[in-house]
């Protein structure tokens, strides 16, 4: 888990894994589509990503929105935690913004938070990706809570993609 006082810096994402949020991008243009990010906590406040799961065959597309296949996120988050023997975990959520920039909306944000607050997903810093077509871009941020003298504050940041 990363630090809950060091705001994440750095994200890792392995190629296949990019290439995977392309390819599905293409396929539901102009459709928003997105899916999971799976991967462990590194060293120096960094995540590294390295495998991505789709929307899920009961996913909804809709232009501006996407609904994952939340029953089919479960069993694949299950099955490469087993799989990777137990070192990979669920990261965050990755999604499109089709015929927009990669910018982080008011629903993006409350889905950031709420993701940090779900105690079953033990996940204080989650992540959130966003491939945005129009300019094409990729961007992530981070969700931490830093303690300050006498309160803890909620920093929503933005972090580096590193390709590896």
């Amino acid at each position: 888990m990363a630090p809950v006082n060091s705001p994440l810096q750095t994200v890792w994402l392995k190629e296949s894994a990019y290439n995977a949020i392309l390819i599905e991008t293409i396929k539901k243009m102009p459709l928003e589509t997105g899916g999971i990010l799976m991967g462990y906590w590194g060293n120096n406040n960094e995540a590294v990503v390295t495998a991505v799961i789709g929307p899920g065959s009961k996913a909804i597309h809709l232009k501006r929105s996407f609904i994952p296949d939340n029953e089919y996120h479960l069993e694949e988050i299950s099955s490469h935690y087993a799989d990777s023997g137990q070192t990979e975990t669920y990261l965050g959520d990755w999604h499109t913004h089709p015929k927009a920039n990669a910018y982080l909306s008011g629903r993006d944000e409350e889905t950031l938070i709420a993701i940090a607050n779900h105690k079953e997903a033990r996940l204080p810093n989650p992540l959130m990706m966003i491939l945005g077509t129009k300019p094409f871009g990729l961007k992530v941020w981070t969700h931490s809570y830093v303690k300050h003298f006498f309160y803890t504050k909620r920093v929503i940041s933005e972090c580096k993609i590193k390709l590896y």
